[in-house]
């Protein structure tokens, strides 16, 4: 199995504008506490009933029903290191929202030599279930923030 898949996405712009906006509106009252934050089951309710929803429709097309989603913050204060994700998700799907070029998803192996890497402009499905982490590249530009999805049935054919 792959590493990581690089999906095509015609509507990438407007989905990417409409998870800022989102992340904003959530940020408002609640900063974010770390590199990694969960959403609630009402927020993630909320974004999915938004009307004419580009990112549900996305996902819809590609035969994926959205479980979970997240998003991550890099910056001066939260920045994340070589780690597994939690079980039993294997395939997840991040999406770039915003200061994404010049930085990387890398993937290791159980010695901690890299076996994969991957700009973080596009969406990808990857494997969490290996080591990973996100590496920023010396013109990469902060907050860095992208989202990730998680599917009550994993996209695992798309890492074949």
């Amino acid at each position: 199995m792959k590493s990581y898949h690089i999906l095509e996405c015609p509507k990438q712009q407007k989905i990417t504008d409409l998870l800022y906006g989102y992340h904003t509106g959530i940020t408002a009252n609640k900063k974010p506490s770390g590199f990694w934050n969960h959403l609630t089951k009402e927020e993630i309710k909320n974004f999915l009933s938004i009307d004419n929803n580009p990112c549900r429709q996305w996902f819809e097309g590609l035969g994926l029903k959205i479980r979970d989603m997240s998003y991550t913050i890099t910056n001066n204060k939260f920045h994340t290191s070589i780690h597994r994700d939690e079980p039993p998700v294997v395939a997840k799907i991040n999406f770039p929202v915003l200061n994404t070029s010049d930085t990387y998803n890398v993937w290791f192996d159980d010695n901690g030599n890299e076996i994969d890497r991957v700009e973080c402009v596009h969406p990808i499905v990857f494997r969490s279930d290996i080591l990973h982490t996100v590496e920023m590249g010396s013109k990469s530009k902060y907050p860095r923030l992208q989202f990730s999805f998680c599917f009550y049935n994993e996209p695992l054919q798309l890492l074949k």
